[in-house]
C-alpha cells in the first residue's frame, strides 16, 4: 500500500514504477529471433526489472473515500499476473532461440554433407583441408545441440515457474 501525505492541492501528475527484484542476471543471445529483423538480439533481465509504471493525474483521481482502492490481495494478484506474463514472454523467446539454433544446425549439416561429397573428387592435399572444415562443422553442430538443450532446460524451468505462479494465483484468490 502506498500512502502520500502533504500533497499540494495543485498537483498535476503522479507516477509509480513497480519493480521485480531478480536474484541473478540472465542474458540470452539469439540470432534472428524476430521474423522482421536480420540483426542479433539480446535479451537481458536486470537485477531490478521494471514490471510496470502506474500513472495518475487529477483528472483520473477522485477523492472519494474507499472508491477505487485495491486491497493487498488485489495487488498481489496483479503482480502475480505480471510475473506470469513475463515468464510466458521468456518462454516464447526461448522457443524462437530453439528454432533459430535448429535452423543453423540444419544449414551446417548440409554444408558438412556437401564437403563430404566433394572429397570424392579431391586430391590428398585438398582432402586434408576439407577434413579440417568438416571437423569445424561437426563442432558447430555439437555447439548447436548444446545450445538447444540449454534452451529446452530453461523452458522446462520456466514451465515449472508458470505452474507455481498459477498455484500462487489460486491460493491468493482463495484468501
Amino acid at each position: 500500500m502506498v500512502r502520500i501525505s502533504d500533497l499540494s492541492s495543485n498537483w498535476e501528475a503522479l507516477a509509480f514504477d513497480l519493480y521485480q527484484e531478480n536474484e541473478e542476471k540472465e542474458t540470452v543471445n539469439v540470432d534472428d529471433v524476430t521474423s522482421d529483423s536480420e540483426t542479433d538480439s539480446t535479451e537481458e533481465i536486470d537485477a531490478h526489472a521494471l514490471i510496470t509504471t502506474l500513472y495518475s493525474d487529477q483528472r483520473k483521481t477522485k477523492s472519494e473515500e474507499g472508491k477505487g482502492t485495491k486491497t493487498k490481495q488485489d495487488y498481489a494478484l496483479l503482480v502475480n499476473d505480471l510475473e506470469k506474463q513475463f515468464v510466458k514472454k521468456k518462454m516464447k523467446n526461448y522457443e524462437k532461440a530453439i528454432t533459430v539454433e535448429a535452423k543453423h544446425k540444419r544449414q551446417t549439416q548440409q554444408e558438412m554433407n556437401e564437403l563430404q561429397r566433394d572429397m570424392k573428387y579431391q586430391v590428398q592435399e585438398e582432402k586434408a583441408d576439407t577434413e579440417s572444415k568438416i571437423a569445424m562443422k561437426k563442432d558447430a553442430i555439437q555447439s548447436s545441440d548444446a545450445s538447444i538443450q540449454l534452451y529446452k532446460d530453461k523452458q522446462k524451468s520456466l514451465q515449472e515457474k508458470l505452474q507455481k505462479l498459477n498455484e500462487k494465483q489460486q491460493d491468493l484468490a482463495m484468501k
